[in-house]
């Protein structure tokens, strides 16, 4: 309301002299085409209003966007001044090491896969190579993502199993079950939790007829969201 007073205010200020033919109920206003054009009061006081309103809020919203990115172009100034290149580097990381595992629980005892529960975090990282940065939460063994983005994780286990000295065959019940290894990701959201990249391994005989080893690493990019939690699982905790 107040532009469009002030609007009419200065039109009428700055108005050209009115011809003498104008009838009652018209007024002559600039038009695009030329200096003035009579017709219709409220049909040419509404189409020059809107013409000027236009333009103006155009130009308001050119300023706007300038001085929005003037300020950025400050604000990311000063930032690179106190953090260096380093701040723009500053992406979700995290790295645990394993710790000695709990007993099962009784809904994983017939799981084809069983996660790992327990993970060396917070202090007990001061003595490893593992860390968590930048936004990276750890929680009940999963790691959760702060921020959506493309991701690239990783994960490396050592299996050791016990084999029957007799025969070098893995002392195990099912040997024709095999040796699995795989980063899961679960979302409360969607409420179910989806395979991101695994490893499958079958058994062997060992060499040495005591035990058996394996290695076994798994890594991909993945696309993640916020909230997104990452686990590891083995098909035999026990290994």
């Amino acid at each position: 309301v107040v532009v469009c007073l002030i609007a009419v205010l200065a039109l009428v200020w700055t108005m050209p002299e009115i011809p003498k033919t104008v009838k009652t109920g018209e007024i002559c206003l600039p038009s695009e085409i030329g200096p003035l054009k009579c017709g219709s009061t409220a049909d040419l006081l509404h189409d020059y209003l809107e013409r000027e309103i236009a333009t103006k809020y155009d130009e308001v919203k050119r300023q706007d966007q300038e001085k929005q990115e003037n300020h950025l172009k400050k604000v990311s100034a000063r930032l690179m001044n106190i953090y260096d290149k380093s701040f723009w580097e500053m992406k979700p990381a995290a790295k645990l090491t394993g710790k000695e595992q709990p007993d099962l629980r009784k809904t994983d005892s017939n799981a084809d896969m069983v996660p790992i529960r327990e993970w060396r975090n917070g202090r007990e990282l001061y003595d490893t190579k593992g860390f968590i940065r930048y936004g990276i939460r750890y929680r009940n063994g999963r790691l959760v993502v702060p921020v959506d983005g493309t991701y690239f994780i990783y994960s490396n286990i050592d299996f050791f199993e016990s084999c029957n000295p007799s025969s070098g065959l893995p002392d195990i019940k099912d040997i024709n079950k095999p040796i699995k290894h795989g980063i899961f990701k679960f979302n409360i959201l969607e409420g179910e939790e989806n395979e991101l990249v695994s490893n499958v391994q079958p058994h062997t005989i060992s060499t040495n007829r005591y035990y058996n080893s394996y290695s076994s690493y798994v890594s991909s990019l993945a696309e993640l969201k916020a909230g997104d939690e990452l686990s590891v699982k083995v098909s035999n905790i026990t290994y």
